[in-house]
Formats: structure tokens, C-alpha cells, sequence
């Protein structure tokens, strides 16, 4: 069914510069994960440590372990969910807020809604990401050093909210990429996978698919794409493997996980349920992230330079992926706007 809004069509669609933008953003990915990198940020923070606050936290150490922290943490999340949820309304972006920030880069071509997204260019996207990834720096910043002041007794809620507030900057990556995950389920699963993968991007449960799909799909350059897409349909694709195969078996593993959830928690807490797993795969992980943050009014500076780093970390990595996916899927994206065919009944149907 031919959708009657008539839509500007970009073309190329897909053009050289976002093309090269593939190799670009491999090259990114795979720094990211390398070992050394990751372990830079752990570093940087040992070093604005002061001494005698290490000091004092190796005997706060003694009587505060993870599993306590984790605990607590956890019925934090159990029980305290609105609490962090209105807190971390503060600093949430919506839709409206989206589209108007993008048509102010876009030029000429002024969306509605993020479906329509998918006409832009993604290097303009990505203008628009990195202007207002300083929002959620901010917010990192006045959390961390907010709840740092309470030193141990805060560190449970700053571990839930910062963890909250980086789950919610993802996404808004995704929203800016024109991927609705307010609307659709499936689409807040995969950025929920996209949260956990940048928090820990080598560890992954190897058992978890749609997270080892993000990463297969993060390691692919340009030539794997032009190889792939020269001369095939997207069925053909779908049906041989590749970067179809990969999005589709992604978009339909997060639909059934999206299913599940919805099972258990329904549509309003479908977010607080899947952020309850997510935190429990890597809250064990970010708790006492650094001693330091146990010492109070000293830990609020530490706090927040932990949280900040953390951000930019969990920015950064929702940027390689939904920009990348954004370029992969755009022709697609570009034919069910157009057409008004679901991208995975598409490929279905044509077979």
C-alpha cells in the first residue's frame, strides 16, 4: 500500500562519503575495544585520586564489599524505580526535542517524525549526536558529583542512576538515527543490548545472540558491504547471509525478547524490566568502580569524573553502532517509508 505524503528521496541514497564513513567507523570500533583503551579510563581516574583518600578507602574496603553494594543497588532498582525514573527526567530528551534539533542541521529537509530520518545523511546525523552528547556529559557530571557527596550511602543510588541515565542516552543516539524506541519494543531491546555491550564490549555473554550480532555487524567495513550488496536483492542477501541476515536475525531476536518482556512486565513497564536485567548482567561490574567513591564530599569530584568517563564511553559506542546500522539499513528503511512494508515482512513476503 502506497503510503500519499510524497517524500524527497536522497540520491544516491547511500552516498561515497557515508560509504567511506563505514571503514571510519570499523577503524573506531575496533580501538574501542581494544584492552589498552578500556583500561586508559580506569587509570585516569586512579590518577586524580588523591593518596590519603586511597588510604582511607582501603579501610572502608574492609567493611564494604561488592556484593553489599550490588544488593542494595538491586533493591534500588526493585523498588526505587519512579524515584530514578523522575530523576533521570531531568536530563531525558523526548521525540519533539529530537526532530527539532535535528531539522536545525538538516537544512532543506525538514522531517516530522523519525521515520522519516532515514532521508537524511548520516554524517549529518552524526553532527547533530555530537553537539548534544555535552547534554548527557552534563547530567553525568551533576550526578555523579550530586550523590558523591553522601560518599558509601549514596553509592547504591548513583550506581542505578548513572547506570539509568547512560541506558537513556543511548536512547537518544538511537532516536537521533531515527530508530523509535519510545513506540516500538523491539527497538528499546536493542538499544538495552547496545547499553550493555558498550559497558562491556569484550565480555559479552557469548550466549546472548543479538549481542554478539552487534558486534558481528560492528566489525563490518566497506568492502564486505559492496561485495555483499553488488548484484544481489535484499532476499538474496537475506537468504545467502551478510548484513541483511544480520539485521533482520537482530530485529527478530528483539522482537521476541520485546514479546517476553511485554508478557511480564506489560507496555508501561517494559523499560524498567528489561533495565532490571541489563543491571543485573553488569551491575556487579560497576560496583566500586573506584574506593574513592565511598569517601564522602572527597568522592563527589571523583564521582563525577567516573560517571563522566563512563558516559562518554557509552556515548561513543551507541554512535559507532547506530550510525553504521543507519547506513546499512537506509535503502531498506528508505522502501518501507515509501511503500509502507515492515522492513523483516519485506524480506519474507519477497521470498
Amino acid at each position: 500500500m502506497k503510503r500519499e505524503k510524497t517524500f524527497v528521496v536522497p540520491v544516491p541514497i547511500v552516498d561515497e562519503k557515508e560509504l567511506e564513513a563505514l571503514d571510519s567507523l570499523t577503524q573506531r570500533y575496533k580501538k574501542f575495544i581494544e584492552p589498552g583503551h578500556i583500561a586508559k579510563l580506569g587509570e585516569k581516574v586512579a590518577e586524580i585520586i588523591p593518596e590519603s583518600v586511597k588510604t582511607l578507602g582501603s579501610s572502608i574496603k574492609l567493611t564494604v564489599t561488592e556484593k553489599n553494594i550490588y544488593k542494595q543497588s538491586m533493591e534500588v532498582v526493585l523498588f526505587g524505580f519512579k524515584k530514578i525514573e523522575e530523576q533521570a527526567a531531568k536530563f531525558t530528551i523526548t521525540e519533539e526535542q529530537v526532530i527539532k534539533n535535528l531539522n536545525k542541521i538538516i537544512g532543506e529537509l525538514q522531517i516530522t517524525n523519525l521515520e522519516e530520518v532515514c532521508l537524511s545523511r548520516s554524517y549529518d546525523l552524526a553532527k547533530v549526536v555530537n553537539k548534544n552528547k555535552s547534554k548527557d556529559l552534563i547530567a553525568a557530571i551533576i550526578e555523579g558529583g550530586g550523590t558523591g557527596v553522601f560518599g558509601f550511602w549514596g553509592l547504591p543510588f548513583n550506581l542505578v542512576l548513572s547506570t539509568f541515565l547512560y541506558y537513556r542516552a543511548v536512547q537518544a543516539i538511537a532516536m537521533y538515527y531515527g530508530y523509535d524506541v519510545r513506540n516500538d519494543s523491539a527497538e528499546l531491546v536493542i538499544a538495552s543490548e547496545v547499553f550493555s555491550k558498550a559497558l562491556s564490549p569484550i565480555n559479552n555473554d557469548i550466549n546472548n545472540e543479538t549481542s554478539n550480532l552487534i558486534g558481528k555487524l560492528m566489525l563490518m567495513t566497506q568492502a564486505n558491504i559492496i561485495k555483499q550488496t553488488a548484484g544481489k536483492t535484499w532476499t538474496d542477501m537475506a537468504a545467502r547471509g551478510g548484513v541483511t541476515l544480520l539485521l533482520t536475525q537482530m530485529r527478530a531476536l528483539a522482537h521476541n525478547t520485546a514479546q517476553k518482556a511485554l508478557e511480564k512486565a506489560g507496555q508501561k513497564g517494559l523499560e524498567s524490566c528489561l533495565f532490571k536485567d541489563v543491571f543485573e548482567q553488569i551491575g556487579k561490574k560497576l560496583t566500586l568502580k573506584s574506593i574513592g567513591k565511598a569517601v564522602p564530599y572527597v568522592s563527589a569530584v571523583i564521582g563525577a569524573s567516573i560517571d563522566t568517563a563512563q558516559m562518554s564511553k557509552v556515548l561513543e559506542f551507541a554512535d559507532l553502532f547506530y550510525q553504521k546500522r543507519f547506513i546499512m539499513e537506509k535503502e531498506k528503511r528508505i522502501a518501507y517509508l515509501t511503500t509502507g512494508d515492515t522492513i523483516v515482512d519485506a524480506v519474507i513476503a519477497e521470498e
